[in-house]
């Protein structure tokens, strides 16, 4: 008879859209009595419940690029026109209430060239991508000295200067359509590779080019990760989700299919 054997979730992000009043007004309500807190402080909160069924979290996703984007001194208007630094206020608040609630907890965000900032001060396109990316450094480190275990960035493509400044242990880059992403640039960086299911004869002719530690499977059925059983160790793969809308039920039916048989 076949064992069953449970395989972790990995969650890169899940978000949250704009609440309807009567939302926002319970959740106040709710709040009653708290400091501090506005509608990204909803968005978190709703994506870390939504993520009840999972034992590791990953809050946040491309709305939380708001938060990071107030924080950096010198942008107005979405615009560099002075000199550049940080203020990491209210994301450290932000750090230090989801800790609060969850410890070891991931935070996803979009990756600096999605923040939605042009540059009108720098006048050089290669140090400004730099300098953005080293402004987000300094907000993730500081969300770290609060807590927070890492971090995940959400990318639509493989930025080689962003990878190279930021890629890491305690942040892995998550491309939204692994489809149409330069994943052999991405394995130059980290050893966490995220594919869809279909995409597993890419991570098997390049398992012995590269050092893949974790496999994750993208929304796979227990069917596609028993198929990747057969190429890698179990103890490498992943069953990884990001919920992109409509979160409800999402996380609790991913787990439910993150198991192999053998």
């Amino acid at each position: 008879m076949a064992k069953r054997l449970n395989i972790p979730v990995r969650s890169y992000g899940s978000e949250v859209g704009t609440p309807t009043i009567e939302e926002l007004a319970a959740w106040i309500a709710a709040r009653r009595g708290k400091s501090g807190g506005d509608l990204l402080t909803y968005k978190l909160e709703t994506s870390l419940a939504a993520q009840q069924p999972i034992e590791v979290p990953t809050v946040g996703g491309l709305f939380y690029g708001e938060r990071f984007r107030g924080a950096l001194i010198g942008v107005e208007e979405g615009v560099l026109v002075d000199e550049p630094g940080i203020d990491p206020r209210e994301v450290t608040a932000d750090a230090a209430a989801l800790v609060a609630r969850k410890k070891g907890i991931r935070v996803a965000i979009p990756a600096p060239h999605l923040l939605g900032v042009t540059d009108g001060y720098i006048e050089d396109p290669e140090d400004f991508k730099e300098l953005l990316a080293d402004l987000t450094a300094r907000l993730m480190r500081e969300m770290r000295d609060r807590g927070v275990q890492g971090h995940v960035m959400i990318t639509d493509t493989a930025d080689e200067t962003e990878l190279e400044r930021l890629a890491g242990k305690k942040c892995i880059f998550f491309p939204k359509d692994p489809e149409r992403f330069d994943l052999e640039l991405l394995l130059e960086y980290q050893n966490e590779l995220p594919i869809l299911p279909e995409q597993l004869p890419f991570a098997v002719e390049r398992a012995e080019e590269y050092s893949i530690r974790r496999l994750v499977l993208i929304n796979p059925t227990s069917t596609d990760l028993t198929n990747a059983a057969g190429y890698f160790d179990p103890d490498t793969l992943l069953a990884g989700g990001y919920c992109a809308a409509d979160c409800t039920m999402y996380w609790e039916s991913l787990g439910q299919e993150a198991f192999i048989l053998r």
